[in-house]
């Protein structure tokens, strides 16, 4: 037999493996609901390299995981390969919905219609009636655009579960931001005691209209009680999945009368800092000047440039902004921080004018004016300009009068010279021979603008420590913010050039307001009974924090924001 027959009796061979070749598609069972995870399997009888196109699997469908078997087995002396493919799927859509034809290689599945039963936002299992309920509330039916809504999810949960997941929100054209971590409490209702897990989202929409907060969806497994197994522990599970109602919010767009750029918000403020309180300058010495920004509900991206006026005689040179977030129960707190270098350039009286920002207040309905209040600036003449506003005078060369010496006298001329000469190294002998505390005492007597921290050697950790816990004692804010900015730089291993950046390394939110509170009430003087309220246990903590940031990053410290 030619090689030519031996290879067409082969391909003969292979013609009918291929067509008997079974690819079949099924799901693991037919009562589903909305948000509900099944198992869609699909098997073929033949080892063959192809994949199946999931691509053909409607969007309406969630593919949560997929995995691949074979199985081998041997019968009478021939080899028999089955391959499959498990697919688990969700789907949030109700009614008839079809799995469509999935093909495999040249071959395809058959369809499968199923039936998805519409999910209410409880669970009921055997006598525990509301086993597991979701809520969700909006703190407003009402908006602008751009304005900040407060998203709510509730959990309720009497039973345990396995496998949990839930959604995350959806609404048409907006951002969409969680606020801070994840809240959980127990809550007893009608005698059930309840573990409540609370999760809250700012959502801040882009267009105006009736905008629609999607249903959130849990899914879980539970114990189911209808198992018989006489071990608790070997009980089977079964899928729930619960849905929350969508709410529906009204959108207005920016009243005409709105000034831009448009400032939705609660409340905002302007405040300053000056390096210098007294407002006295010198020509030619730069000071700093920190302008900070602060709205609340809106985030920091959403907040402008602060404009600065333009003074004869003030050069400004601005650092790069800051802009940071705080979160607290009205939602997001965005705080915008400028710092410039102000440098004067002539003497004399300058007047700041006030900044002003206009904003949208949402409780009032109505357009409102941030303001920081103008400033007078006294410029005093540096040390190189003293002279420099007066015209140099003319001055007359003098012409001594020649002086006529005796030639009988030059003895005793030369004698007195001799002898002012002695005294006067005597004089200096003595001057630089003199002890050194006199020196000092004279030095501070003939310079008065010496300031003592420059003749003392620079605070420990622990005498910044003990002078840190002296101010909070007796409320002295701003050595409060100096001490507390030393101390944790010396625990960091790095400096930290403000109580914003300081907050950044904390996870205690109730820390991270008492910073806020405090900083707050540097930058403006608005809380006349504002009281620090750090306590030893705070400052126990803090610093346990940045030792172990400090242990963990080396020498560095992370970034404020990712």
């Amino acid at each position: 037999m030619s090689w030519l027959s031996i290879i067409f009796s082969v391909w003969l061979l292979a013609i009918p493996q291929v067509a008997l070749a079974e690819l079949t598609q099924s799901i693991d069972r037919t009562d589903i609901h909305a948000g509900e995870s099944f198992l869609l399997t699909i098997q073929i009888d033949q080892d063959t390299g192809a994949e199946p196109d999931l691509s053909v699997i409607p969007k309406d469908f969630t593919i949560i995981s997929n995995s691949q078997y074979q199985q081998m087995s041997y019968v009478n002396g021939r080899s028999n390969t089955i391959k499959g493919w498990k697919l688990k799927l969700s789907t949030l859509k109700t009614g008839n919905i079809q799995i469509p034809s999935i093909p495999v290689g040249s071959a395809a599945t058959k369809p499968i219609t199923l039936f998805i039963k519409d999910t209410s936002n409880r669970v009921d299992l055997g006598e525990q009636k509301k086993a597991i309920f979701l809520e969700a509330t909006s703190d407003r039916d009402n908006s602008y655009v751009q304005q900040q809504i407060i998203f709510t999810v509730k959990l309720y949960r009497a039973v345990n579960t396995h496998y949990a997941r839930l959604s995350e929100p959806t609404a048409g054209d907006s951002i969409i931001e969680k606020l801070g971590d994840d809240v959980q409490y127990d809550k007893r209702i009608d005698g059930t005691r309840y573990v409540v897990t609370e999760r809250r989202y700012a959502l801040f929409p882009q267009q105006s209209g009736e905008l629609t907060i999607d249903p959130i969806n849990f899914t879980a497994d539970v114990n189911d009680p209808n198992s018989r197994g006489s071990n608790r522990f070997l009980n089977t599970t079964r899928p729930v999945s619960v849905n929350s109602k969508p709410i529906k919010v009204a959108v207005q767009p920016q009243p005409t009368k709105a000034t831009n750029p448009w400032m939705p918000a609660s409340e905002v403020v302007l405040a300053d800092k000056w390096s210098n309180p007294d407002l006295t300058l010198t020509v030619g010495e730069p000071v700093t000047w920190t302008i900070l920004l602060y709205a609340q509900g809106l985030s920091e991206s959403q907040l402008p440039e602060i404009k600065l006026p333009k003074i004869d005689g003030l050069q400004f040179y601005p650092d790069t902004p800051q802009k940071e977030r705080q979160v607290n129960e009205k939602g997001i707190l965005g705080q915008r921080i400028e710092k410039l270098a102000v440098i004067p350039s002539k003497v004399g009286t300058l007047t700041l004018p006030a900044i002003e920002m206009k904003w949208w207040d949402v409780a009032s309905n109505s357009e409102k004016t941030a303001i920081l209040a103008s400033k007078t600036l006294q410029v005093l003449p540096g040390a190189a300009s003293s002279d420099v506003s007066k015209p140099a005078e003319k001055i007359a060369p003098v012409t001594e009068p020649a002086i006529k010496i005796d030639s009988g006298n030059s003895l005793v001329w030369k004698a007195l010279t001799a002898l002012l000469s002695v005294l006067w190294l005597i004089t200096l002998f003595a001057y630089f021979k003199r002890p050194t505390t006199i020196k000092t005492t004279r030095h501070k007597k003939n310079n008065k603008r010496i300031r003592a921290a420059d003749l003392v050697a620079p605070m420990t950790k622990s005498e910044v420590y003990r002078q840190l816990q002296k101010a909070i004692k007796t409320q002295q804010f701003e050595q409060i913010e100096q001490y507390l900015i030393q101390w944790t730089s010396h625990l960091a291993q790095q400096p930290i050039h403000s109580l914003g950046v300081l907050r950044g390394l904390l996870n205690n939110s109730s820390i991270k307001d008492k910073l806020t509170n405090l900083e707050s009430h540097r930058y403006s003087n608005n809380q006349p009974d504002f009281q620090c309220d750090l306590s030893k246990s705070d400052l126990d903590e803090i610093g346990e924090a940045l030792i172990i940031r400090s242990s963990a990053n080396g020498d560095s410290i992370p970034p404020l924001y990712s």
